[in-house]
């Protein structure tokens, strides 16, 4: 089934290519109009806008949702008129979805002067209700269970560049987790944070970033290696340590294609409430599973994807990967699941290269996805 499966996806997008060629073939007039459409947003090459918003409808279905719908809206900009600053961005989701879920998330990422500075805040607000397995690797369907709860969180960061394509500064974190509704199988259950919870911490984060752009990168590396010490005599519940580590590297395979890799880990220690647990499976790594199937201490994911210009604005990516959970260092290599899927792109602004994105991933035991988004996976 897998390969009949793989082999339906590949058929998809030998179809959109095929008929992306047509267009090739016919294209000027279609050019021309896409053309007259990205000179309305962007302006004419002489005098091209520094400023762009963007508007886009989220749909899709994912495993954690059912159908969801909402708005993707972003504003991009540039803080100095020099060629070296890198573009900021200011971006608001919500969503809705089949289960009466309802997700808010601000988040800004600028970029100042020369990129001397670069801040970035995140604001989460969610109503939801979402399945819990319990913890482990192993965990059976017959654990499923569904809970309902309300969540804030917050986390900002402040990194001055020390040397060319190197950050450092603190971070911090703030998440309460409120209005727990829990199923029957977890109510008597000793989960920490199961019933809720508050958390403060603060760390430190340390970057090497030497990519040639941040939205759609085509060559270079990015290497981020971040703490974070939470501490209840400080202001919360909870008492532990998080270390998270993430890898990527770019290359190009001939003028149309990308290579891309991604390397992430995480670790905790201490006492940790289970929504903060390592977790695997949402929009950006392990694409397919459920966000939250499997939940323990530490993770580990590696992920691969190649991207191919198509025709004029469009695009593909196929990607695969693995990844786990485990409830130490050795565990890791216990049960070690599969993702893979494909994906279609479409440039939204040429200049920064800002795509939308539909992916559809698969994992094991039919886990399965379908995500639309703005910007790359990684």
């Amino acid at each position: 089934m897998k390969f009949k499966k793989i082999y339906f996806l590949c058929a998809i997008l030998v179809v959109f290519c095929v008929h992306s060629k047509t267009l090739n073939a016919q294209g000027s007039k279609i050019e021309r109009l896409l053309n007259w459409g990205y000179k309305i947003v962007e302006g004419d090459t002489a005098k091209h806008k520094k400023n762009f918003l963007i508007i886009l409808p989220i749909w899709g279905v994912s495993p954690e949702t059912g159908w969801q719908l909402g708005l993707s809206s972003g504003f991009v900009m540039r803080l100095s008129n020099d060629s070296i600053t890198r573009p900021s961005l200011a971006r608001l989701n919500w969503q809705f979805t089949e289960f009466k879920q309802l997700s808010i998330r601000p988040t800004i990422d600028l970029f100042f002067k020369q990129n001397k500075y670069y801040f970035k805040g995140q604001f989460v607000y969610n109503d939801f209700n979402e399945y819990f397995w319990g913890i482990g690797n192993q965990t059976d369907d017959i654990n499923k269970e569904q809970n309902e709860f309300k969540q804030m969180k917050l986390n900002l960061r402040l990194l001055k560049q020390k040397i060319k394509g190197l950050y450092v500064g603190p971070q911090l974190q703030y998440e309460k987790l409120y209005n727990m509704k829990l199923g029957p199988k977890y109510i008597s259950q000793d989960v920490t944070g199961l019933k809720g919870f508050e958390s403060f911490g603060i760390g430190a984060v340390l970057v090497f970033d030497n990519r040639d752009e941040i939205f759609y990168t085509q060559k270079g590396t990015y290497i981020e290696v971040s703490s974070l010490w939470l501490n209840k005599d400080l202001a919360g519940q909870f008492s532990f340590d998080n270390y998270f580590v993430d890898a990527r590297h770019f290359k190009h395979l001939g003028k149309r294609n990308i290579l891309a890799f991604q390397f992430i880990a995480n670790f905790n220690n201490g006492n940790i409430p289970y929504r903060q647990l390592s977790a695997i499976g949402n929009e950006n790594f392990m694409r397919g599973y459920y966000n939250g199937r499997y939940r323990d201490k530490h993770l580990f994911s590696f992920q691969t994807e190649l991207r191919t210009a198509v025709w004029g604005p469009l695009g593909a990516v196929f990607f695969g990967g693995i990844g786990n959970v485990g409830n130490s260092i050795a565990n890791l290599s216990k049960q070690i699941k599969p993702n893979y899927g494909l994906g279609i792109r479409g440039v939204l602004l040429r200049k920064d290269h800002i795509n939308f994105r539909i992916d559809w991933g698969f994992g094991e035991d039919r886990n399965k996805g379908l995500y639309l988004t703005l910007h790359e996976a990684f």
